[in-house]
């Protein structure tokens, strides 16, 4: 047996019909704030090596940059305080 026909069968093997169907995820988005487009500016912030971990994770999961996420953070702080 060479190597293709045995990741032939593993391909096979792995395309085993679900029972149920996945449902697809639909990503949520974030809206665009009128001042996206403005001028930048650079901070060096310190954080947690896990809290920079759930940054990256989080703007991976919802496709948004990390700046990006942040800027919704602050957002939804500011309305959470009023």
């Amino acid at each position: 047996m060479n190597s293709f026909t045995k990741l032939d069968q593993i391909r096979k093997h792995l395309d085993l019909e679900p029972s149920t169907p996945i449902p697809s995820r639909e990503p949520k988005t974030i809206p665009l704030r009128a001042f996206d487009s403005g001028p930048r500016v650079q901070k060096n912030l310190t954080i947690l090596v896990t809290d920079a971990e759930r940054l990256v994770a989080l703007s991976k999961r919802d496709g948004v940059s990390q700046a990006r996420l942040l800027s919704a953070a602050l957002d939804a702080y500011e309305r959470y305080m009023k």
